[in-house]
Formats: structure tokens, sequence, C-alpha cells
């Protein structure tokens, strides 16, 4: 067997007590053909002491300021050469043979664009599993970018897909992986992403992870601003527009314009407006509400359930 190339990127910032599990756990496969490199953004605690230990091991590792876990990444996949290619942060692990089992997907599947194997979450402090899962896939892609379920640290991409679809968002602090994830679909759609039973990754939980220490609110935030952005660009009508901008959250969100082959604009719109329409209704904009609903029930959004019956009667009937 030929070995793919695979590429690990590791960003790290003062995670000095985790680091040495996650070079141990892609070290330790004993994979014949790894590029892994570390980009750590100037650590002051015993990180770089940890790094060093391995450096023999590693095929390129610098430490130095940056802006931030995204540019960490970016710098990585600028010099990344593999397959293919992912990151995995400096407080979480591989699965033992995950890279051999990711190795034989790529031989199977020469189609495949994106592989996807499960992630096992964890507490740090009770070693307790919080959930296990898979990237989550719709039945369109359209669907997938509106209700999104990121799994990174078990999706590799090919390289030469990740570079047509731009780099990392430094715009973002939180879901930078679900917008190229995003950026993905909309180019490529979904026909060739590969689901695999393998468990690929583990997924600390811990009090000075983003994801905990700051908050999932915060990354609710950023998702939203993503739609509504797509929202814009794709040319929503005024008065949903409106309330989208009405609605939208303070933030630095920006990028250079999508491909939009494989998302379905109507879909999109509709989405928004089974979301908006009760708003729009409770504001006396009647005509406006029920166009909301007739888009969202032509799309098959809307779910006729006990709540959404009394939506239809104050439309239709007062």
């Amino acid at each position: 067997m030929e070995y793919p190339k695979i590429t690990i990127i590791t960003p790290s910032y003062n995670q000095g007590g985790y680091i040495e599990e996650t070079i141990t756990s892609i070290l330790d496969q004993k994979y014949p053909n790894l590029e892994y490199i570390i980009i750590d953004g100037g650590s002051t605690d015993n990180t770089v002491d940890i790094i060093k230990s391995y450096e023999d091991q590693i095929t390129y590792w610098v430490s130095e300021s940056d802006r931030g876990q995204s540019h960490a990444i970016n710098k990585g996949l600028e010099i990344a050469t593999g397959d293919l290619v992912n990151w995995i942060n400096s407080d979480d692990y591989l699965e033992k043979d995950a890279l051999w089992n990711l190795a034989k997907a790529f031989k199977d599947n020469p189609d495949g664009e994106v592989f996807c194997g499960y992630t096992h979450c964890f507490w740090d402090e009770s070693g307790d599993t919080s959930h296990t899962y898979r990237m989550g896939v719709q039945p369109t892609a359209t669907a997938t970018i509106l209700n999104i379920e990121m799994n990174q640290p078990g999706t590799f991409f090919k390289k030469p897909i990740l570079d047509s679809i731009g780099s990392i968002n430094e715009s973002l602090r939180y879901v930078f992986d679900n917008e190229l994830w995003m950026r993905f679909l909309c180019k490529y759609g979904q026909n060739n992403i590969v689901l695999l039973d393998s468990l690929f990754a583990h997924f600390r939980q811990h009090d000075q992870s983003k994801s905990i220490g700051e908050g999932f609110e915060e990354f609710g935030k950023e998702q939203q601003n993503i739609i509504q952005w797509l929202n814009k660009q794709t040319d929503l009508v005024d008065f949903l527009q409106d309330k989208i901008n009405e609605k939208t959250v303070n933030s630095n969100y920006k990028s250079e314009p999508w491909d939009f082959s494989y998302l379905d604009v109507e879909y999109l719109h509709a989405f928004s407006a089974d979301k908006y329409m009760v708003t729009l209704l409770n504001e006396g904009q009647k005509k406006q509400a029920k166009y909301c609903l007739q888009k969202s029930m032509k799309n098959k959004i809307f779910k006729l359930n006990k709540k959404n019956l009394g939506l239809i009667k104050q439309l239709f009937i007062g």
C-alpha cells in the first residue's frame, strides 16, 4: 500500500499541561508518511520545553507571537504538503490507529474530498464521556449548513480541496471551523463526503477551553452572523432583511465572496422566513408574515403542530 501523506497541525499557546499527550498521540501512531507541524504562539509556560523534547520527530515547529488560534492554523496550512490535512488542538489527542484507518479510507474512496470519523468528547476533571459523534450531514448541503453539527477534530480534508476554498477566517474567534465547512459545502456539495465508522479523535472539555470557559452563547452569536451575512449576499427580500438587521449581533465578521454553486438560496431564505414570521405577525405585519409562512411551507420547513395551528389561525382567520 502506498501511504498518503497526512499533515497534522497543532496550534498551541500555554497548554503545557496537555500538549505532551497531544504530541505523543500523533507520533505514537508510527504512521510512515506523517507531516507534523506545531505552531506555538509564544508560550510562557513549559510548552516549548515539551516541544523541544520531541523536535527530532516533528517536521516543523515554531514558537512566536501570533494573532490567535486561527492565525496559527493558517501559518501551518501555508507550509502543509500532505494529501490530507487537519488540525488537532493542543488539549486534544488522536485515537490509536486513527491515521492508519484514515489512510485506508483514502485508498478505498479515491473520489472522496472530505473524510469524517467520530470524535469522543470527555470531561477533563472526571474523564467521563460527554458524547461521541460524527460530522452532522443532512439530506442536502444547505440543510447541513443551516443545522450545523461540527466535528472538526474528526474531519480531514484533501489538501487541494482545502486550498481551493481559502484560508481559515481570522475575523472569527469561535466558529472558524464551521465557516470553513460551510464554504466547502457551498462550493462542492456533499456527494463526496466519506462518512466513516472509525473513532479518530478525543476532545477535552475543561474550564480553560473556549467552548466551556467562554460559553456556547458566543459560538451561537458568530454562527448567527454568518447566516445573516449569507442572506445579505443572496438578496433576501427587503422586509425580512430589515428584521435580520435588527437582530444582527455586532461582530467583526468579514469574508470574501463565496462560491454558491451548491447553496439552495430559496431554502436559505425560507429558513429565515420561518424564523421571523412570528415576529412580523406580533408587529401587525400580517401580509409579510403570510408570505413567510407560504415560503416556509413550500420548502417543507414549517412543521404542523399544535403551536403552529394557532399561528395559522391568527394569520388566516384572525
